[in-house]
């Protein structure tokens, strides 16, 4: 769930996508492309949900794995 403060920030973003898009400020595909991500901005704040906090979840639940891996710890020493 998203905080008081996410969604309005969600709803600025929308705003300003569509703003963008409808004002012809940018044509072409990148207005496309500001429409797409005008609605899926307004969608998250009207469902009060972002799919950032499942992935972050996702990531941390497979932290403690990846690290026990010894393969991980030997390609990570040879990385520095």
């Amino acid at each position: 769930m998203l905080s008081k403060d996410g969604v309005i920030a969600r709803y600025i973003f929308a705003f300003c996508f569509f703003f963008l898009s409808g004002s012809e400020i940018i044509t072409g595909g990148l207005a496309t492309l500001s429409g797409v991500l005008g609605c899926v901005e307004l969608a998250t704040a009207l469902l009060r949900y972002s799919p950032l906090y499942e992935i972050n979840e996702i990531i941390e639940s497979l932290k403690p794995s990846i690290s026990a891996n010894p393969e991980y710890k030997n390609s990570v020493k040879h990385k520095r």
